[in-house]
């Protein structure tokens, strides 16, 4: 009966511990702002090589998730020129890779770009 109640309580343990890790987390306050410094340094990054040339309007949301590192997902108003869009993107952070060990995904109502950075 005790081994019973041991496996019991280790099972629900390492059932809620599971749960915390894996799965997307919205971000807020402080976590939310180095977010923001992730995108907006990706942001940068991109302008000043092959594009696109976003500046980051405001962040409507954000998660993140561990994963081979950190995926970041955004809900954002993005602005290009005198057009702002809303735009779903997606940062897959590995910075410990010698190369693009940034992967950004635009998803924009005129399209998906996928691009790389250091």
């Amino acid at each position: 009966m005790f081994a019973m109640k041991v496996f019991f309580v280790l099972g629900f343990t390492l059932a809620v511990v599971s749960a915390q890790y894996g799965a997307p987390t919205p971000l807020t306050g402080d976590d939310l702002k180095g977010a923001e410094g992730v995108l907006t340094k990706s942001l940068a990054t991109l302008a000043s090589g092959d594009g696109p040339s976003y500046q980051l309007g405001r962040v409507i949301s954000a998660t993140s998730q561990v994963v081979s590192g950190t995926k970041y997902v955004y809900e954002v108003e993005l602005v290009e020129g005198t057009k702002t869009k809303t735009c779903t993107v997606d940062i897959w952070a590995q910075p410990w890779l010698p190369e693009n060990g940034y992967q950004v995904t635009f998803n924009c109502p005129d399209g998906k770009v996928v691009k790389t950075h250091n």
